[in-house]
């Protein structure tokens, strides 16, 4: 198993942010820039306030070859099942991620938190497990999908930041 951390920083308020995260506008652009089709399958807002929560489910399929590492693993393209609970007042989202393969033997798991740092700026804050237990290639695999999460970190922050510059700064 393998435990890891990606924190990254936005000039805006976690409202804001979680505002835009959850947009239909944001969610179109992003996914098209990352270069992955998404399927909502299920999104509900109850509440409001601190007591507002929004339980969603969203499939995501990469539209990239299927890495050598997996090849023997995935006969088709590589598709996950996102699975999201929020409550506003938490400033935190559960996220759990189930592939299209062993499901029963890959768990990614962690939490999406937003941690205010004063006017219009804040640190986003994921800290997640990835493990596979699939003997002899269980580590290969949490390697990989830990690369591929940094990665995608990585393009999305530089996607987000210049949706708030664009879009909510004054």
């Amino acid at each position: 198993m393998i435990e890891y951390e990606i924190v990254d920083e936005f000039a805006t308020t976690p409202d804001k942010y979680w505002d835009m995260f959850f947009s239909e506008e944001y969610n179109v652009a992003l996914w098209k820039a990352l270069d992955m089709e998404r399927e909502v399958l299920k999104f509900e807002r109850k509440g409001e306030g601190p007591d507002e929560t929004i339980e969603r489910i969203q499939r995501l399929t990469p539209k990239r070859d299927v890495p050598s590492a997996l090849r023997k693993l995935v006969k088709d393209a590589i598709r996950y099942e996102e699975r999201n609970t929020w409550r506003r007042g938490d400033n935190l989202m559960h996220v759990v991620t189930i592939p299209n393969f062993f499901a029963d033997k890959f768990t990614t798991k962690g939490t999406y938190r937003l941690v205010a740092k004063g006017d219009n700026k804040l640190d986003r804050i994921w800290k997640a497990t990835c493990e596979c237990r699939v003997a002899l290639v269980g580590g290969k695999v949490e390697k990989h999908v830990v690369e591929e999460v940094k990665r995608s970190y990585q393009a999305t922050t530089i996607f987000t930041r210049k949706w708030v510059a664009e879009k909510l700064l004054p």
